[in-house]
């Protein structure tokens, strides 16, 4: 059995999984800050989370992930995001970060989603932007 690191709910519509947060914004966009080393277990337990968040959604929502204080992802914790990228729940995926690296490893798993519904930005301003365009 898979170990499934906690969970704390802050409120319906917001969570933190390790040093992750995650909040349910009233437009509707799963906002998530990343902090940190993502492994397998972290992964894991943030899918449970985004399909806690998708029932309070009517429709499809969007992606707003924050990567400036993330760190490396394990190669679990990635398959367990290129599962999670391919929801039918999701409409699009706005990925931010400055750190170098990050903008690496994030191209490279957008580039291996099923979906190509995803974008790598510089800043919160543009990813937000693109997410509002229909």
């Amino acid at each position: 059995m898979y170990e499934i690191c906690e969970i704390i709910k802050i409120n319906d519509r917001e969570f933190v999984v390790s040093k992750n947060r995650t909040v349910l914004t009233d437009q509707n966009i799963i906002h998530v800050i990343v902090e940190g080393e993502q492994t397998d277990e972290i992964a894991r337990a943030q899918k449970i989370v985004n399909k806690q968040l998708f029932e309070l959604v009517d429709g499809q929502t969007c992606f707003l992930i924050d990567l400036n204080k993330s760190g490396k992802n394990s190669p679990e914790a990635r398959s367990t995001w290129n599962e999670l990228s391919a929801h039918d729940k999701i409409k699009k995926a706005a990925v931010f970060g400055l750190n170098p690296v990050v903008r690496v490893i994030a191209s490279f798993v957008i580039g291996f989603s099923v979906k190509k519904n995803q974008r790598f930005f510089k800043t919160e301003e543009e990813a937000s932007a693109w997410l509002m365009e229909e």
